[in-house]
């Protein structure tokens, strides 16, 4: 872990130097990020880390990070493993660290490699450490050859054939009968016997269980093209569907949640872990926006291009309810305690919704935040546009859906303002 947190902080220093001397500004890079640029969503990410040209806002880092490496980005894959495994604007997770580490490295990046290696000599898995070590050496890594060559010296001995597989110690299925379906030239086996021996060149890459005999069970391949190929069975042993790639979040209940790309439409629908559906195969790409309550939980935010267009929508699965479609809105950032949600709309401005679609703050602003106090007056939003100089914010303010200071104010007069009426 010391290595990567060393490691990554070095690329965040470079990555934030690109950063300031790029000639772009913040809110060019976000519109450019808005319209699918990989590149500048990674850049907008870490002008949100390091507060240079916006303000600081780590959880929006992570959300511009993990949105690019959904979209295939390896460095962003790493980071946000990083994000996950010190638990920087988001909650730490070491699971999902390592989903997204082991992501880069089979995307081929020889720095994930070695952590994913490192991983596995911690859960005491030397088989599986050796193999990514050994692909790292074979791909010039200096440090790898010397890991290998420790591994020796404390007495390993590598065994041929050793497939990687995402983690140790995995449940296996209780079936045993043979069951097969072609996909793309190959042929995806569920044999617990065959994958106990690895004697089956044929065997699942990837498996995921829960602690519920009532659950469904995973099995992944990894396809030629990159891709992953899940198969997915009812506990009864009967197949429940097949779906190009998978990816489970648990956050507690009623935040249980499996994201799956249905084969035949290619696009994401969500589901729990007993295979109720409850979000059909409607978006391109899914994400959660966490509502921060007493009881906090998740709702799922959704982008779909429409006639062209890329927009966000928002579901509530604790409620079973669309709240916001897509097709109104090209971006959904966060839901605040009051339901709330901050919105960028086609104008390319910024405001606040409430789960109504109501107005709360218009969409007229280059951005709004929500300004909690201790105070009885907790439903401030700071708003701020460009003055007549380019750079020069003029700030303004609301409580709840009325405007209390109008825009062209002096940021720190509104912090007064919000000081002396908490």
């Amino acid at each position: 872990m010391k290595r990567i947190v060393v490691m990554i902080v070095a690329m965040l220093l470079c990555m934030a130097t690109f950063a300031q001397t790029s000639q772009s500004s913040f809110s060019q890079l976000l519109t450019k990020a808005r319209n699918g640029d990989v590149a500048a969503m990674v850049d907008v990410a870490i002008r949100y880390y390091d507060g240079n040209g916006v303000e600081t806002n780590k959880r929006e880092s992570f959300n511009w990070l993990l949105k690019a490496a959904q979209k295939g980005d390896v460095y962003a894959m790493i980071l946000v493993a990083k994000y996950y495994y010190v638990g920087s604007g988001v909650e730490a997770d070491e699971d999902e660290g390592f989903y997204w580490m082991l992501k880069a490295a089979e995307a081929g990046d020889v720095f994930a490699m070695e952590e994913i290696a490192i991983d596995y000599v911690n859960y005491g898995n030397d088989d599986e450490a050796y193999k990514w070590f050994s692909k790292a050496a074979e791909k010039g890594s200096k440090e790898a050859v010397e890991d290998l060559k420790k591994m020796k010296e404390r007495g390993y001995v590598p065994k041929p054939g050793i497939a990687a597989k995402p983690k140790p110690n995995v449940s296996q299925p209780a079936e045993n009968e043979r069951k097969e379906y072609r996909d793309h030239g190959h042929v995806f086996v569920n044999n617990a016997a065959a994958r106990a021996n690895n004697s089956d060149p044929t065997v699942y890459d990837k498996t995921l269980h829960f602690n519920d005999p009532k659950a469904l069970r995973c099995y992944g391949k990894i396809a030629k093209n990159g891709g992953e190929l899940w198969v997915l069975y009812r506990p009864d042993g009967t197949l429940f569907g097949k779906f190009f790639g998978l990816t489970y979040f648990d956050k507690g209940a009623p935040n249980c949640f499996l994201f799956m790309r249905d084969f035949q439409t290619e696009k994401i629908g969500v589901y729990d872990i007993y295979g109720k559906k409850l979000l059909a195969h409607q978006f391109d790409w899914i994400g959660l926006v966490e509502i921060p309550m007493n009881n906090g939980y998740y709702a799922i935010k959704g982008e779909k291009t429409i006639n062209g267009e890329t927009t966000e929508g928002l579901y509530d699965v604790l409620y079973n309810v669309c709240n916001i479609p897509p097709g109104i809105y090209k971006h959904i950032y966060s839901v605040d305690k009051w339901m709330n949600v901050s919105v960028r709309g086609k104008n390319g401005k910024e405001g606040i919704v409430n789960m109504k679609q109501e107005v709360v703050v218009p969409i007229e602003y280059e951005s709004v935040y929500h300004q909690d106090t201790t105070g009885p007056n907790q439903m401030y939003y700071k708003v701020y546009n460009y003055g007549a100089d380019e750079g020069q914010r003029v700030w303004g303010l609301y409580l709840k859906n009325q405007q209390i200071m109008p825009c062209h104010y002096k940021e720190s007069e509104v912090d007064k303002y919000i000081e002396e009426h908490p």
